[in-house]
């Protein structure tokens, strides 16, 4: 009874597929901290409210037939950097809403280093959805992944026109909320802290092994 009454709640309310989505015949699977603002500009989205981060069951679980037809992708980025994009972001208050108490929490590590080691490692802020692995947004129960192109963030421009290639899109790649500061340096120095990396190539392990990023090599 409360399964069949939340489909058709999903079907009336066309969650989550969005007018975008229908007018590009397009499943983006927007995984947090992958540029992923300016990719919903760039496909027609008007709104910046709404971003959806729901992996592809549901929107097959929602429509199987247009799961079925419409072109799906997603972006990727390297793990790390992922986590300390999401780290910077909700210790800025994130959204400003329900990111508030997590942003009071993390506050409480002195450093990132702190919480990945004594937070991430110990546990903690692993169901924050900006904290999941990306394998979980795309990647099935069979380890197989569902969606037919993987962009990557460090190679998005490239990347985004072959998408917009496949949809017939005209417009470019939207600058929307992508930031220009560079953390290259300080994490490479952090790919050489035995205790990060052992908690980050761990948590997502599927991450580096489906998307290829390389493994780290930690110096003796």
């Amino acid at each position: 009874m409360v399964r069949s009454t939340f489909r058709r709640y999903l079907k009336r309310n066309r969650f989550p597929y969005r007018r975008y989505q229908d007018k590009n015949k397009c499943i983006f699977i927007h995984i947090p901290k992958t540029a992923g603002t300016s990719l919903l500009q760039s496909l027609g989205k008007k709104r910046a409210g709404g971003r959806d981060h729901v992996s592809w069951l549901v929107y097959r679980k929602s429509d199987a037939q247009k799961f079925k037809r419409y072109f799906k992708f997603a972006f990727v980025r390297e793990p790390l950097d992922r986590t300390y994009s999401a780290y910077k972001y909700l210790l800025r208050g994130g959204n400003q809403g329900n990111d508030g108490a997590v942003a009071e929490r993390i506050r409480q590590y002195p450093n990132f280093e702190a919480f990945v080691v004594e937070g991430l490692g110990k546990g903690h802020f692993r169901s924050h959805v900006m904290f999941r692995p990306q394998a979980d947004f795309v990647v099935n129960g069979n380890d197989e992944i569902v969606v037919d192109f993987i962009g990557r963030f460090e190679n998005i421009e490239e990347d985004f026109n072959y998408v917009k290639s496949k949809l017939g899109l005209k417009s470019d790649l939207a600058q929307a909320n992508r930031s220009t500061d560079s953390n290259n340096e300080y994490l490479e120095s952090l790919k050489q802290n035995k205790q990060v990396m052992s908690v980050i190539t761990s948590l997502y392990a599927q991450d580096y092994l489906h998307f290829d990023y390389p493994l780290p090599t930690i110096e003796d």
